[in-house]
């Protein structure tokens, strides 16, 4: 079967957990998303959101969303999919969409703004993001703390921002994993001199 109609069933299924467990190396995983965590990734994100008091995250530039349902789903915590292009994703050769998407305009609209700013308690998601100024722009309107960061490291595959060292200095590291033991990595950001602890 192919693997987005296999996915997909799984997915109608709530079954996340199988596929994580047998596709996260498959050839053609990147059909559907660039990167698939174990259950023990999930944790790792649930453990940093409740330490840092985060309960909804807002992701930027999410593509399908299977990443983001599958958090959802791992977590509890519900996750807020951006992305851009109206047209491309509402074409019938566009792939399935996991979540509802919010699509802006290449310029962040008001709508995008007002997610961005809707409450504090919000984690900011960028996964495998290539568009520096986007991401600065989104970083502009954000009023929350905490940053996620999901990439490449030293694996010849190029992002920006990059997971680590490649924040402004707003922004200290707060923790960081490897996603099994594929040179990807989830890497938690807080704000300085912001107390995420009583948001």
């Amino acid at each position: 079967m192919d693997i987005v109609a296999a996915i997909t069933d799984l997915y109608k299924d709530s079954n996340w957990k199988e596929i994580v467990h047998r596709y996260h190396d498959h050839p053609e995983r990147n059909k559907l998303l660039w990167v698939y965590p174990s259950e023990n990734d999930f944790s790792f994100v649930k453990k940093c959101l409740q330490e840092l008091q985060c309960d909804r995250i807002v992701s930027i530039g999410c593509g399908t969303g299977l990443l983001e349902w599958m958090i959802t789903e791992a977590t509890g915590v519900p996750v807020s999919g951006v992305e851009v292009d109206k047209v491309w994703w509402h074409c019938k050769y566009a792939p399935p969409s996991f979540i509802p998407l919010h699509v802006t305009p290449e310029e962040i609209d008001k709508d995008t703004i007002s997610l961005l700013q809707k409450n504090k308690k919000t984690a900011l998601l960028f996964c495998y993001f290539n568009n520096r100024e986007a991401f600065n722009d989104y970083l502009k309107y954000y009023i929350g703390s905490v940053l996620i960061i999901i990439g490449p490291h030293q694996k010849g595959i190029h992002t920006d921002p990059q997971p680590f060292n490649d924040v402004s200095d707003d922004w200290a590291l707060y923790k960081s994993q490897e996603i099994r033991s594929s040179g990807d990595f989830i890497v938690v950001y807080t704000k300085v001199n912001v107390e995420t602890h009583s948001i």
